[in-house]
């Protein structure tokens, strides 16, 4: 690419990245334009958080962990207009009073898969204008002991303006996450339908479905999704299960890029894997220990891969040298290492209550990064396979007719199975061929020798192997066809001949004589012996031809 095209594909990728971020803001711009302008429901859309309440914890021996958490708050004059009182919770069964009633219960079902948790819930409340100055009181049942102490943020008013809160908090993790699941699948549709290489198969395939459950992960965990399907304990499973399965795609996809692949270590990380990943599974499905309750295990293995990362990483320095691809790895994985460290440390201090969003920059960063990186890897390893087709062809295929040649011959009768048996040599000659060189010129003569080989190509191209041998001689080897087959493709080739020649009366005519032999273990030694005695055949129907157009009796 000259410097005026590399200047021009610059700028595109300038435009659109500048597109790219416009269009973020503008959609962000609409999030806040919705929530002020847009609503039909205008009238009903104000909202407030309640900060005035009284908390007590206290004993209850039939809590799932012994206590309960009660807070009690004052509801404020209610407009016409019914509104929504919501909070979110984590692993918490619910139970809320409008004075002494139960309006409103949250608890898991007995056939719930997810063991003893209801999930991480938005809880909306509807309370009337009859409710005004009543106390409204909200109990909270942790089911497990890390979801103890965790205090819900109070949201009374229009429950659309409460979603757009959520949205407008949430947006900038959702992005990224949803970023990251579309990334993904564009890795995983290029390697599947676009790049055939081996390499860029194994590599641009594992770092899709590593993008696709980071994303998953990350998406699954955000309080926004819960508002949107209320109660659904799929989606509490979700960043469980993603967490699970993100860590085997990014050992693969890594090994890939190291040449100390074949290292056990690999193999070792990505089984203790695999195998906390079934424990957890195991104990949920058997009801001893949940998932949220087998995370710690979970993040334990994923910080062994991560040493193992780092382990091979010294290993591959001292191999190789402190290489551009490894500079890069290095700092990609450093970045997701540094934000995710921060973010399980926050997960474990607010008791998985707190947004967690640098782990996410940094998974982003590395899956785009690398992604660039793998691409451009797929194009060169294509590059470099078109090239070598492209010497394979030279190597194996005629130049001037684009038939197999003489070397490919040789190929196909030395590979270990072949076998001579069942095989038919047809050997063929071009008759003037000399005498359109010497008379017409060589552009004339290969044009005889071209078309010639289309005609050959096109009568049996499609039961057997059609070779150049050289100059003006050409063979073609049958196999598993019977000899009267043969002998009418011989016949329709002579009758295409005779059509050519008379659609082209200014070209000079085509002449091809012919001969044809099967293998006969008793005759012939090997294939070369049949390809001999097709030749004496197809020199002796030369010679008749010869003597036809001189006009001198043949034999």
């Amino acid at each position: 690419m000259d410097l005026h095209g590399r200047k021009r594909k610059k700028a595109i990728h300038i435009l659109y990245f500048t597109v790219m971020v416009l269009a973020v803001a503008f959609f962000a711009y609409l999030i806040r334009y919705a929530k002020d302008e847009m609503l039909p429901w205008k009238g009903n859309t104000s909202f407030q958080e309640v900060t005035e309440f009284r908390h007590v914890t206290a004993e209850d021996k039939d809590a799932p962990v012994g206590i309960k958490d009660v807070y009690t708050m004052q509801l404020q004059e209610i407009p016409q207009e019914s509104r929504d009182f919501a909070f979110y919770t984590i692993h918490q069964n619910v139970e809320v009073y409008v004075g002494d009633k139960l309006l409103y219960k949250l608890c898991p079902k007995e056939s719930n898969l997810f063991g003893k948790t209801p999930g991480n819930n938005w809880n909306l409340v509807t309370v009337y204008p009859e409710d005004s100055g009543k106390k409204i009181r909200v109990e909270l049942y942790p089911v497990y002991k890390a979801s103890c102490g965790i205090v819900p943020d109070f949201y009374i008013g229009s429950k659309y303006s409460i979603w757009l809160e959520i949205l407008e908090q949430d947006f900038l993790a959702f992005f990224l996450s949803f970023l990251a699941i579309f990334l993904g699948i564009i890795f995983i549709f290029l390697t599947l339908f676009i790049y055939r290489s081996p390499q860029s198969n194994r590599s641009l395939f594992m770092l899709g479905m590593f993008a696709i459950n980071a994303g998953i992960w990350k998406l699954t965990d955000m309080s926004l999704l819960s508002l949107v399907f209320q109660g659904s304990i799929a989606l509490s499973a979700a960043p469980f299960l993603a967490i699970m399965l993100v860590m085997v795609p990014f050992l693969q996809y890594s090994r890939e890029l190291f040449s100390t692949k074949d290292s056990i270590w690999w193999d070792l990380a990505g089984i203790c894997s695999i195998a906390v990943s079934l424990l957890a599974l195991a104990l949920q499905v058997m009801g001893i220990a949940d998932l949220r309750e087998t995370l710690p295990a979970n993040h334990i293995a994923l910080a062994f891969v991560i040493l193992v990362f780092l382990f091979m990483s010294f290993r591959e320095w001292r191999t190789v040298g402190w290489n551009k691809q490894l500079r890069i790895l290095q700092g990609c994985v450093m970045l997701c290492i540094l934000g995710l460290a921060v973010d399980i440390f926050f997960y474990y201090t607010s008791n998985g209550a707190s947004i967690m969003i640098l782990g996410m920059l940094g998974l982003l960063t590395y899956i785009a990064v690398m992604g660039v990186h793998s691409i451009k890897e797929a194009q060169r390893l294509i590059a470099k396979g078109v090239e070598a087709k492209r010497y394979e062809r030279m190597a194996f295929y005629d130049q001037l007719t684009g038939l197999y040649n003489r070397t490919a011959y040789s190929e196909h009768l030395d590979k270990r199975h072949f076998s001579p048996e069942g095989c038919i040599a047809v050997m063929f000659d071009l008759n003037n061929l000399k005498k359109c060189n010497d008379t017409l010129g060589h552009e004339k003569g290969d044009r005889y020798i071209r078309c010639s080989a289309d005609l050959i190509q096109q009568v049996f191209g499609d039961i057997g192997k059609c070779y150049r041998m050289g100059g003006d001689e050409f063979c073609v080897l049958l196999k598993g066809v019977p000899q009267e087959e043969c002998a009418k493709r011989v016949q329709r080739l002579k009758n295409r001949v005779d059509e050519s020649n008379r659609e082209n009366p200014d070209e000079f005519p085509i002449q091809i004589a012919c001969g044809y032999k099967i293998y006969d273990s008793k005759l012939d030694f090997d294939l070369g012996d049949t390809l001999r005695r097709a030749d004496k055949m197809m020199y002796h129907e030369k010679f008749v031809m010869k003597q036809q157009a001189s006009g001198a009796p043949g034999f």
